[in-house]
């Protein structure tokens, strides 16, 4: 009777085993399912909230359109990137330098093609404006904005058809 009750028992134990094996099957992919679907949904998430909505193109026009609200001025093209500026400053140690990109608010998109013509000049007038600079006159929120005042003034000197209205500052380092 014992060994009865003793191959009873195995055969149980061996009927556990395939019911565990089975569980830990299902959970397995019910958790690999979750991960798939969290990973998706993140990434979702990011291209919808980072990368503009589908359909409307980069999103540039759309901060255009918002930053004038009511007023109409933005037009598509009204913005022109310029290409990084990199300049010694004139401190007294002479070791720092400013890395500066920006980008042009343009009072009308017909301008990009008189930009694109005088760019030499004016990046000339560009760095020799930046490169006549202290570290001390730009560190500062009040000296940003007097720089790029400074900036719009050069750019405008050079201009026949319109006037850059803005300008904004997409990267400013100094070392």
């Amino acid at each position: 009777m014992a060994r009865e009750r003793e191959e009873e028992k195995e055969k149980e134990e061996g009927q556990e085993e395939p019911k565990k094996k089975k569980r830990s099957a299902k959970l397995f992919i019910i958790i690999g399912v979750a991960v798939v679907l969290l990973v998706g949904g993140a990434g979702g998430a990011y291209y919808f909230l980072f990368m503009g909505k589908p359909g409307h193109g980069d999103g540039k026009k759309v901060a255009a359109e918002k930053s004038h609200g009511e007023k109409g001025e933005a037009a598509e093209g009204a913005n022109k990137n310029l290409d990084p500026f990199i300049v010694n400053l004139t401190d007294a140690q002479g070791t720092r330098y400013l890395k500066a990109v920006m980008q042009l608010e343009l009072g009308s998109p017909e301008i990009s093609a008189e930009l694109d013509e005088k760019m030499p000049m004016i990046r000339d007038d560009i760095i020799s404006l930046l490169s006549s600079k202290s570290f001390e006159d730009i560190s500062t929120e009040p000296g940003k904005r007097e720089l790029k005042k400074a900036i719009i003034e050069r750019i405008n000197r050079n201009l026949e058809r319109g006037q850059v209205t803005r300008v904004f500052f997409t990267e400013f380092v100094v070392q």
